[in-house]
């Protein structure tokens, strides 16, 4: 009995060792830029009770996974225009709607420049009848806003 306990635990020892952590990146600043290219930041504001609620990400009708609490997404873009979609994140959201109102899915449209930076904040509604992401607003917000918003926030990745 002691040999194979030893075993499994040597086995789980072995598993552990193996998986790599990955750091997360917290945002600081703005990335550099390259030539001919914009940056573009989603970030989310929060009340804490909604910190489980994970709406999607869409660029353009493309996934882009959830965007969870205290993470941002970044996407490096040409020149052109773009458009992001937030839809509810879960069917929480769904179940938690206290009328005959369907999550409203929140859409904005830029006209990506390069050599610039873009800052788009989803902000939850903080209306007493109003669950969730309702009536949450997605905007552009100005680059110190952002900043001061961002802080110690870890980048999302594409998490389908």
């Amino acid at each position: 009995m002691r040999k194979t306990f030893l075993l499994l635990l040597l086995l789980t020892y072995m598993q552990l060792g193996c998986a790599t952590f990955v750091e997360p990146v917290l945002f600081e600043s703005p990335v550099a830029l390259k030539e001919g290219q914009a940056a573009v930041y989603l970030y989310r504001t929060d009340l804490y009770d909604l910190k489980d609620a994970y709406p999607f990400v869409f660029l353009n009708g493309e996934s882009q996974g959830a965007l969870e609490h205290k993470h941002y997404k970044l996407w490096m873009l040409d020149t052109g225009q773009y458009e992001w979609m937030i839809k509810a994140g879960s069917a929480w959201d769904e179940l938690m709607a206290v009328d005959d109102w369907e999550i409203r899915e929140k859409k904005i449209t830029l006209d990506v420049s390069a050599g610039k930076y873009y800052f788009l904040r989803l902000k939850p509604s903080t209306q007493a009848h109003v669950m969730g992401w309702r009536d949450a607003k997605l905007e552009l917000v100005a680059e110190d806003n952002a900043i001061k918003g961002m802080g110690g926030n870890a980048l999302s990745i594409n998490n389908e």
